[in-house]
């Protein structure tokens, strides 16, 4: 069972800090990521991608908001609230943005929002 941590949201963000960890090249980025609810998966931007070292050999079609498009995708270890996520499937975003962290992740986890208070709640 996960003990419960609580986040102040950052420049009215609710963001977390992650490491995101390249098994077979042993490269680590820990960075500022967005809990999203609404994604089923990992999703980095292209910056990240080759600080990482990831390779672009492997490509999937994945739904996005009204469209589907082709992109790469790879596998990387997670920390988060100190556990660490092994073997997480990551898309690959071209354009420069953030770290969304979906659901293969948060489903692991209870995530409450609370806006109102600027604070995230995750167990």
């Amino acid at each position: 069972m996960h003990k419960k941590a609580t986040f102040d949201y950052y420049d009215n963000d609710p963001l977390v800090v992650v490491t995101l960890v390249n098994p077979v090249l042993g490269k680590r980025h820990k960075a500022c990521a967005y809990l999203d609810t609404g994604s089923d998966a990992v999703v980095i931007p292209e910056d990240i991608w080759f600080k990482l070292g990831l390779d672009k050999d492997l490509m999937a079609s994945v739904s996005v908001v009204g469209d589907t498009v082709n992109t790469w995708y790879n596998f990387i270890d997670l920390e988060f609230l100190q556990n660490k996520h092994n073997d997480i499937e990551v898309f690959y975003n071209e354009a420069a943005g953030d770290i969304l962290i979906g659901r293969n992740i948060l489903d692991e986890y209870s995530v409450t929002f609370d806006g109102r208070n600027s604070k995230l709640y995750i167990e």
